[in-house]
């Protein structure tokens, strides 16, 4: 039996799920049902030590009922965190900031079992915040389930979206404006009422995430339905959009974009497009900052880096960017996948019609080839990547090795409904799946070092095509290797009041108090850090150099930055704007 065969030292840490009252945890249950959870985080782990972990009481059901991936042996969980009473209660999981609810993914399809960490991980590279993630290895009812992947849920907190908290009695004045997170979501074609917050003008779902339906008040949903109808309403009676920046965060978008372009991600502008919005500030002297529509945190990578619904080789032919929309949603080679879309969003949208048509701005273009330039000669430059897929690569070895055992399905084409070789325990085991699904998977290779080196060689390949449209010559080294990341010690301002189960210390989150605005031939850098800020061309030479202290610093731009293309440093790490 598989139990046996890993009863074993692990590297990787191990989490142990127990339904309680022998209840069959399967994509048949709706709501959350009652468990328990331990979990062991040492340099090594043996699941002879279990019971020396501390137990919490958790909910959990298979996430995405409804969704493709439930139907899959080997599911996405959503857990939640509760005491005695049934109150929620945050909890540090692997070294995590604290919270009450988390999701187990389980790589199925994406046999590399690294697209998502991949995917949320350039994001970060950017400077903005992504979900953070680990993998571990899963038992549930002492049956082994494989490596999965913990992923931080998207909500509203200061180690995740630090939106201002909205309360219910927020209905005027700045204090209305802000902090909404919100998905545009067209692929669930009737999510429930509870989820739905409303449709737009161009009449495309907005699921409300922050505040939640049940939650928000009568002005509060009016004011963001009608922020985005207002945007929306500049590309309509033959207007050309003008003034959407008022509006978007440009430089939010211009990332959002070129990340999901990027890593070919089939399901980017069709589903789980989170967006957020500040509260607008007004100063002292009465000047008020507006806060604007940013795009991210993204979500979901598993159909990403060509990991689609057509059998793939690496032998097979490059699509060109001409590539009709049915070709292109087969194999997201070489095209722009927005552009493919934004053809085919009439009559039935996917997104709205604003976050398509930015695209076709010059302005908006310019800043995207800009803002290329400066991730790849960095923090997405191909040495860059190539370090942290080596990272990940050694890290995972091992652990693949036991997968794979666990979940025979290499060298083979995965879909819905597939056989689980040792079914969950408490289930009906006599029962079999209705639904057998598109063969998902584009590559299949016999080995689990094949499906992660297709990941790598996709992924370059997109970046050379990407360089080629966007009139870009990677330098040789990288400028920069990492953007400036923040390190509150969390666990202290926390106090003794949050559970903490085994963790590593290596938690940080990258601060969205570190940044630089341009302004004329002005730069105002706000920092909470302090220390040397440089501006450096895309090849390393440093332009301009100079100490500045923590707060707001207000410099000119040096006449030999001037007229050039720059990165902004500060210690070494890339800044954002």
């Amino acid at each position: 039996m598989a139990t046996a065969i890993f009863a074993q030292t692990y590297d990787l840490p191990i989490i142990f799920v127990d339904t309680k009252y022998h209840q069959c945890l399967d994509n048949k249950i709706i709501e959350k049902i009652p468990a328990t959870i331990r979990v062991l985080d040492g340099k090594t782990n043996n699941v002879a030590d279990s019971s020396k972990a501390t137990p919490y009481e958790i909910g959990i059901k298979v996430r995405g009922r409804g969704r493709s991936s439930s139907n899959f042996p080997k599911p996405n969980y959503t857990i939640e965190f509760h005491d005695s009473t049934d109150k929620d209660i945050n909890v540090s999981l692997l070294g995590l900031p604290p919270s009450d609810d988390w999701v187990l993914h389980g790589p199925y399809v994406d046999k590399s079992m690294v697209r998502n960490s991949f995917g949320h991980w350039l994001f970060r590279q950017t400077g903005r915040y992504s979900p953070r993630t680990k993998h571990f290895d899963l038992y549930i009812n002492g049956v082994y389930r494989g490596i999965y992947v913990l992923i931080e849920r998207i909500k509203r907190g200061k180690y995740r979206v630090n939106v201002s908290k909205l309360k219910e009695a927020d209905i005027e004045g700045d204090n209305l404006t802000g902090g909404y997170i919100w998905t545009y979501d067209n692929n669930d074609p009737s999510p429930s009422e509870t989820e739905l917050g409303f449709k737009t003008s161009d009449g495309v779902n907005v699921i409300l995430r922050y505040p939640k339906k049940d939650k928000i008040a009568k002005e509060q949903e009016e004011y963001i339905q009608n922020y985005l109808n207002e945007l929306e309403a500049l590309y309509k009676g033959g207007k050309n959009g003008s003034g959407y920046e008022n509006y978007v965060d440009v430089a939010s978008a211009v990332d959002y974009i070129l990340l999901e372009e990027l890593t070919q991600n089939i399901d980017t502008y069709a589903t789980n497009i989170f967006m957020y919005k500040q509260k607008n500030k007004t100063d002292d002297q009465g000047n008020k900052t507006v806060g604007k529509i940013t795009l991210g945190p993204p979500w979901n990578f598993y159909l990403a880096f060509n990991n689609n619904f057509k059998p793939d080789s690496s032998n097979d032919p490059i699509y060109a960017w001409e590539s009709s929309l049915s070709d292109s949603r087969n194999q997201f080679d070489n095209i722009w996948i927005i552009e493919k879309i934004c053809a085919n969003i009439n009559p039935s949208p996917l997104a709205p019609k604003w976050f398509f048509e930015i695209w076709k701005d010059s302005i908006f273009q310019i800043e995207l080839s800009k803002r290329w330039a400066e991730l790849r000669s960095g923090v997405w430059h191909t040495k860059t990547i190539d370090a942290y897929l080596d990272s990940m690569k050694t890290y995972l070895g091992n652990a693949a090795d036991r997968n794979f055992r666990r979940w025979p399905n290499l060298g083979k084409t995965s879909r819905m409904g597939d056989a689980d070789p040792e079914p969950m325990k408490y289930c009906d085991s006599t029962s079999k799946f209705t639904i057998l699904g598109t063969a998902v998977g584009g590559y299949n290779a016999d080995t689990w070092e094949g499906e992660f080196e297709h990941v790598r060689m996709k992924m370059k390949e997109k970046m050379k095509w990407m360089d080629e449209q966007l009139g870009f010559t990677e330098p040789a080294s990288p400028v920069v290797f990492e953007p400036i990341i923040h390190e509150p010690d969390w666990r202290a301002e926390m106090g003794d009041t949050i559970p903490k189960p085994l963790y590593v210390d290596d938690f940080s989150r990258l601060s969205p108090t570190n940044f630089f605005a341009v302004n004329g031939d002005h730069i105002d850098v706000q920092t909470t850090l302090g220390g040397t800020f440089a501006l450096l061309d895309l090849n390393g030479s440093v332009l301009y150099k100079t100490r500045i202290k923590a707060g707001l610093t207000t410099l000119k731009i040096p006449t030999k930055a001037r007229n050039k293309h720059w990165i902004a440093t500060l210690n070494g790490k890339m800044m954002n704007r």
